[in-house]
Formats: structure tokens, C-alpha cells, sequence
């Protein structure tokens, strides 16, 4: 433990609260971690200690150290997150607030809704206003509208206003064409029949749990007594990447406390775009009794080149720290293609593996991990014999290869649902059931075996030799295999629920092919998220065989998958493997790496928000001044501001040097510019005599 935190909590103080200020890195983590295992070792019983985290990912390291120490019998400690917490108290003290909540039937248990699950049900409610012509001209995807209409729900809740002012803020604050306020009107009409839907049949979404939990059970004088006399201590990690109500819930149980303990960074907030406010750094520092603050870690030329990067952009970033921005960066790599930028950046990982770095010392990051990348990504550092692992903790689940297999061999198992899949479905379902199977083999597989109009496949046995032989005998026993198990299950008569539909699938057919971990992983979230869709389903109106062929027009719309922690996380690669993963999961996973590759500099995507055309995190913030208008100015500056502590949250976790990766052209033969390419050009253009 820091020697200044230790004397803190050495001294008989009647209140102990302590702030560490510093940069979100392990030492911060290691802090808490050791504030508690210090206070369990001396007996403190660890059902009065709260523990809240801003993300669930960073559990693993609590929970190793709770499983390494002799606890006793008063020693578990649950580790929250604001939303867990939420939830979980809302569920145990539900009749105390139903009632006052507005909810219809306040009798019946809450009904929880998933990120998915919230999706789905949206859809559903405004799929009719979107054939009356809702959002029409807006250039977003169905499934854009539902997550903005969503995070409109969010913003209310998690800085703790109505939500009749959502569609206010956005239209007082707006500066452009006069003709786009109807679509604010129409995006609270949406958030308001969607919530009055969930009022009405008793779910509860994020929004409403945290609306429930902050303004009607908190301020129940009966709970609060219960919560402050069971909380005695308190321990809060990265207070900067949490949302405005966790903060106000701290400091309200901040004065009641034997210890506090909370670290927060006031120039981090990496997660604004999902409402964090780092500003609450400040607010809470100021209500403890002591502050300490951490010294940045790293290099000097790293927290130089940082330094120069935030002038570049204009952000504020106080004095020039010693050191040479330019001598950060150990190596540029610059191409006119994006395929050849990615080639070589796989070869510089390569020669640093032959130099005896360990792959695991080595990060890749990128602002986006789209399709083209990973893949060609992968291929490269195949090539050149290095061990990775790609990690994304957010995406739509369509996206990966595995899981359309997954859909479209449940849809051969259940002809009912609908028409048979097209042929370019089955032949890529096949290349994955029946791997290793190449897509020429597959597609031949597919012409010569599938009956497109039937959705059955032919048996092996009426194939003509030559066609046989072409295939290849194990493919064809292992298609066989496939052909007649899809036959048995639908002999059977009565559909499996779909997540112990696909259980059996994985178990009885995806498992005796060549799977990969990250495959494995995406069959359990797979599982985990059709669990979940088959609990609420009923709750959605979804009678039993509707739930399977619901679950799966769900995952084909591209909605974006709740986080499951059933995969490999960045903090669980070994030292033997390389990790390449998208900024945001990079950053918010607090893994350090000695060299980092970054992808894609000249891509717009490390400066360009996603393109949110229903909804603005800066203004449904409550730092935000309503009478404010939104100009370019403002929007400039607010990116440049999360570009600055992107590049800033990087340079932390790394501690050797950087290597910047770019191309003159992206996959599409667009040009590639960035505010991000453009700070870097001067940063090295000073190095230069």
C-alpha cells in the first residue's frame, strides 16, 4: 500500500475517508485491493464493506485476492458495480417501492430486461411509427434508432432527471436545420411508449432500475437506514468512470462511514459517451477527509509525446513535462494500402518476438476491430508465428461467423420458422460445423448436398463418385454426421428451448470440429444470451415456439450483445500471447504492455463519435447547461477533449514506446485524415533538426 494511505488508515481518525488521486493503472487497483484485505484480516466482516467497481470485467482481480486469504466465515464481500447493485436492491426491496414507482402491477415480481432483451422489445413497440414514416430521412440503421432511443432512456436516469426533459434538451441546445427538431419530438415519443409499456407489464430496463433505485428506494428512510448501518465501509475504484448517480450515491454514504477509500483520476473518463462524468472526481475528492495524489507513471518521452498531443488538439494540459515527445514513438510505419499498413505492422510485432520480447509484453490497438482487420490481422501474425488474441467486449453477435452458423443451423433444425436459409448461409454454417473445411469445398458441399427449396440436406450416399472424391471422405462422414442428427432432432416432435437447443448443438455437433478458443467463447455467450431472451420472452408476450424463432430474428437484426463475461478478457492472456483489441476494451481493461502498435492513426474513428444523430451524451449530461447551444465549436472541442484522453490512457499503460501505424487509403479506398494523424505530424515534426 501507498505509505501515505497506510499512515492514513494507521491513525484511530473517528472518520477515515481517504481520495487517491491519480491515473487509472494496477497500483490504483492494487490499493483498494489491499485496503481490503486489510480490513478483513483485522476482522472487519465483509457484509459491511461495499465494493463498487465501474465495470464487472474488473472483479477478477478482487476475487483472486479474496480466494488466496483465510477469510473465515464473515469474509465474502460481494463486488458491485453501480448497476448490480441497483438491481439487486430494487429486486430485494420491490414491494417497498413499486407502488410509487408507477408500476401497473405492483403485486407481480420485476421482470429485468437485458441490453438485448431492451432492444427487442423497442423494436416491437416502434416498428409501427417507423412505417408511419418516424425518422424517415435520417441516415441511421434500424438498429442505430433503437440504441439511441435507449441511451435517450439512460442519460435521464443516470444523471437523475425527468424523462419528459430528454427531447427539451436535445431541441433548446440544437443549432442546425429547424426540420430535424421533429425527430427529437419523435425520439420522446418512442422513449415515453416505451416506458410507459414497461411501467405496464412490470420490466424493468437500465434506465428504469436505476430511475427506481435512485429516486424512490433511496430516498425511502427505511432503506437508507438499512443501507447505512449495513455499509460501514467503502471502497470506490475509478470514480472518473462512473455515472453521475453512483457518484451522488458515495457521497451521500461518504458522512455515515467508518473508512472510505476511492481513487479517481480528474483527466481520465473514457466511457463518456456512456454517461460517465470525471468531473465527480473533484466533488468527491473535496468530501473526504484526506487526499493523496499518485504520481503518473511511465516514461518521460511517453508523458511528453501525451503533453504534445493534448497542445496539438488544444486541450488544456498544464506544464511541459521533461522529456521528448518525438522519442516515444520507437517506429512509424506508413502505406498507401490499409492491407499492407496491417502486414507490416504484424512483421514489427514479429522481429520484436525474435528479439526476445515476450507477445504478451505487445499490445495492437485500433479504434474500430472491424471484419477486414481482424482477419487480415490474423492471417499476418499467423504468418509470422506470433500468438494472439483479439478481444472485444461489445459487439453485435451477428457479426461473428460462428454465431450465423449457429442461426442457421437452428433454422434447418426448425423449418417452421420461416423460409429455408439461402445457400450462401448454409455453405458458410458448414465451413464452421464441419471445420476444417475450406469455402470451396463448402460451397461444392452445398450445391451437390442441399435442397434449398426443402432446407434439407441429401444424404452422402446418393452422391456420384466423382463428386465423392472431390469432397473428400472425412468431410463427407462428418457432413453425414451432420445431415443425420439435424433428422433426429426434428423427428422428435416437440422444439427444444432455444438455449438448450444450442447447448446441444455445441455439445453433440460444433464441439467435434476443430473449434478455437475465441470460438468456444462465442458459443457460451451465444448460450448466455439465448438463456436470457428465453427467461424474459414470456414477459416480452413471446409464447414457447415463438421464443426461438424471436431469439434469432433478434441476433440477425444486429443488435449489440450485452456483456457477458464468459470469454477471454483482456486481464486473463497470458505473457505467451499478443493481445489485439479495440481502444476502448484496451484502456478499460487496465493491462499494461511494454510495446504497443497503434492501427489506423489516420482513421477518423479515433476522433468521430458514433454518429448519433438522436441523441447527445454531452448535452444529456447534467454539467451541461440547457441554455447552451450545441455549435461546431463546442462539438470540436468535446472530441478533441476524449481523442486527448484516449491517447493519454494509452501512453499510461505502456512502458517502453509506441509504434504508429497509418495508411494514405482505408479498406474502401477512402482518403484517411485525422485530428489524431495530424497532432501526431507535429509531435514528430519537432523531433526533426
Amino acid at each position: 500500500m501507498h505509505p501515505a494511505v497506510a499512515s492514513y488508515f494507521s491513525q484511530p481518525h473517528p472518520r477515515h475517508t481517504c481520495f487517491v488521486e491519480g491515473p487509472a493503472d494496477p497500483q490504483q487497483r492494487q490499493l483498494l485491493a489491499q485496503r481490503l484485505s486489510q480490513m478483513l484480516s483485522a476482522g472487519v466482516p465483509g457484509y459491511s464493506v461495499l465494493v463498487l467497481l465501474p465495470d464487472r470485467a474488473g472483479r477478477e482481480e478482487y476475487q483472486d485476492l479474496l480466494s488466496r486469504s483465510e477469510l473465515g466465515p464473515f469474509g465474502a464481500v460481494e463486488l458491485n458495480t453501480y448497476y448490480s447493485l441497483a438491481g439487486r436492491l430494487v429486486r430485494l426491496f420491490w414491494p417497498l417501492v413499486a407502488v410509487e414507482a408507477g408500476f401497473a402491477s405492483p403485486q407481480r415480481p420485476p421482470v429485468f430486461l437485458t441490453y438485448e432483451t431492451a432492444q427487442y422489445l423497442m423494436g416491437v413497440l416502434i416498428e409501427p411509427l417507423l412505417s408511419q414514416g418516424y425518422f424517415e430521412g435520417l441516415v441511421l440503421r434500424r438498429q442505430q434508432i433503437l440504441s439511441q432511443l435507449l441511451d435517450n432512456l439512460n442519460k435521464a436516469a443516470i444523471n437523475a432527471y425527468p424523462l419528459s426533459e430528454v427531447g427539451q434538451r436535445l431541441k433548446g441546445t440544437w443549432a442546425g436545420e429547424e426540420l430535424r427538431l421533429r425527430y427529437f419530438d419523435q425520439a420522446q415519443q418512442c422513449a415515453e411508449l416505451f416506458r410507459g409499456h414497461c411501467l405496464q407489464h412490470g420490466l424493468l430496463d437500465l434506465s428504469l432500475t436505476v430511475e427506481v433505485f435512485h429516486r424512490h428506494l433511496v430516498e425511502k428512510p427505511q432503506f437508507w437506514q438499512y443501507f447505512a448501518q449495513r455499509y460501514r465501509h467503502l471502497l470506490v475504484e475509478q470514480v472518473e468512470e462512473m455515472v453521475p448517480v453512483a457518484q451522488d450515491l458515495a457521497q451521500r454514504l461518504l458522512p455515515l462511514c467508518d473508512s472510505a477509500l476511492l481513487s479517481g483520476d480528474r483527466r481520465g473518463g473514457l466511457r463518456v459517451f456512456l454517461g460517465v462524468d470525471p468531473s465527480g472526481v473533484e466533488r468527491l475528492a473535496g468530501a473526504c477527509g484526506e487526499v493523496v495524489r499518485l504520481p503518473e507513471e511511465g516514461g518521460e518521452d511517453l508523458r511528453a509525446f501525451v503533453w504534445a498531443v493534448g497542445r496539438a488538439l488544444e486541450v488544456e494540459v498544464g506544464e511541459p513535462p521533461a522529456g521528448q515527445g518525438h522519442g516515444a514513438v520507437l517506429g512509424l510505419i506508413e502505406e498507401r494500402h490499409r492491407a499492407a499498413m496491417i502486414a507490416k505492422a504484424a512483421q514489427g510485432v514479429g522481429r520484436l518476438v525474435q528479439e526476445g520480447v515476450a507477445p504478451g509484453q505487445i499490445a495492437i490497438v485500433a479504434p474500430h476491430a472491424d471484419g477486414v482487420l481482424r482477419f487480415a490481422l490474423a492471417e499476418a501474425l499467423k504468418a509470422a508465428q506470433v500468438p494472439f488474441a483479439m478481444v472485444r467486449r461489445y459487439e453485435s453477435l451477428r457479426e461473428e461467423p460462428a454465431v450465423r452458423a449457429c442461426l442457421t443451423l437452428a433454422r434447418l433444425a426448425h423449418l417452421d420458422w420461416g423460409p429455408p436459409p439461402p445457400a450462401f448461409d448454409v455453405a458458410e454454417a458448414l465451413g464452421v460445423a464441419l471445420a476444417p473445411l475450406d469455402p470451396l469445398r463448402a460451397a461444392l458441399l452445398v450445391h451437390l448436398g442441399y435442397g434449398e427449396e426443402v432446407g434439407e440436406f441429401r444424404p452422402a450416399a446418393l452422391l456420384e463418385p466423382g463428386e465423392s472424391a472431390r469432397l473428400g471422405e472425412g468431410v463427407l462422414a462428418r457432413f453425414e454426421g451432420l445431415r443425420r442428427w439435424l433428422e433426429g432432432y426434428r423427428a422428435q416432435g416437440a422444439p427444444e428451448a432455444i438455449d438448450q437447443f444450442l447447448r446441444r448443438l455445441f455439445a453433440e455437433v460444433l464441439s467435434l470440429a476443430q473449434v478455437q478458443p475465441d470460438e468456444a467463447a462465442l458459443y457460451s455467450k451465444l448460450i448466455a444470451s439465448a438463456t436470457w431472451f428465453r427467461q424474459v420472452g414470456p414477459a416480452l408476450g413471446l409464447g414457447s415456439r415463438a421464443l426461438g424463432q424471436g431469439y434469432a430474428q433478434m441476433v440477425r437484426s444486429g443488435v449489440v450483445a450485452a456483456q457477458y463475461l464468459a470469454g477471454l478478457d483482456v486481464e486473463a492472456a497470458p505473457d505467451s500471447i499478443a493481445l489485439v483489441a479495440p481502444v476502448h476494451t484496451y484502456l478499460l481493461s487496465g493491462h499494461q504492455a511494454r510495446y504497443q502498435f497503434w492501427l489506423d492513426i489516420g482513421s477518423p474513428r479515433w476522433w468521430e463519435p458514433p454518429q448519433q444523430l438522436l441523441t447527445n451524451p454531452h448535452i444529456l449530461s447534467r454539467a451541461w447547461d440547457p441554455s447552451r447551444r450545441w455549435t461546431l465549436e463546442a462539438d470540436e472541442g468535446a472530441r478533441n477533449t476524449v481523442l486527448y484522453r484516449l491517447v493519454r490512457g494509452l501512453a499510461l499503460r505502456c512502458r517502453e514506446g509506441i509504434f504508429l501505424c497509418a495508411s494514405e487509403l482505408e479498406s474502401g479506398g477512402q482518403l484517411q485524415e485525422s485530428p489524431l494523424l495530424e497532432a501526431v505530424q507535429q509531435v514528430l515534426q519537432e523531433g526533426v533538426p
